[in-house]
């Protein structure tokens, strides 16, 4: 489990954040003599590892990187699949010096940034008129 930790925390840096404002919390709270809130926050601070622990360990994420359009007609790129694991290849280093990484967070983080809230708050219509008044004064911005 501290293997697995130690390669995803260094990733996702937001996750270990979390993990050290609890382990500060918890000093505090032990320092202070308060164990009710002390033990709420060991459990926290365990349902946190543990559920990182078991949606990285023994998985892998494959994505495709579309290739990029060039000029030449005799040249056709092929699509590059890369498959992403804690153990094997965590992040991967490209030709142009790029560090690619994927895994359950990126998988999440696309369905939230994907979700349209105007529309599932207020219905699909207020959710066009929306996005025409603010296309419309993006046009009115570029005259």
């Amino acid at each position: 489990m501290i293997d697995v930790l130690k390669v995803f925390y260094p990733t996702h840096y937001n996750f270990a954040a979390l993990a050290v404002l609890l382990a500060l919390l918890l000093i505090y709270l032990l320092s202070k003599k308060n164990f009710k809130w002390g033990i709420i926050t060991l459990v926290l601070l365990l349902a946190l590892n543990i559920g990182i622990y078991k949606r990285t360990d023994g998985k892998a994420w494959t994505i495709t990187l579309e290739p990029e359009k060039t000029s030449d007609p005799y040249y056709t790129p092929q699509a590059k699949k890369l498959t992403f694991s804690v153990h094997k290849n965590w992040t991967i280093t490209d030709d142009k010096g790029e560090v690619h990484h994927w895994c359950w967070v990126e998988e999440y983080w696309q369905k939230f940034a994907s979700l349209d809230l105007v529309a599932a708050l207020w219905g699909e219509n207020s959710s066009k008129k929306m996005v025409q008044s603010t296309e419309g004064r993006a046009e009115d911005l570029k005259e």
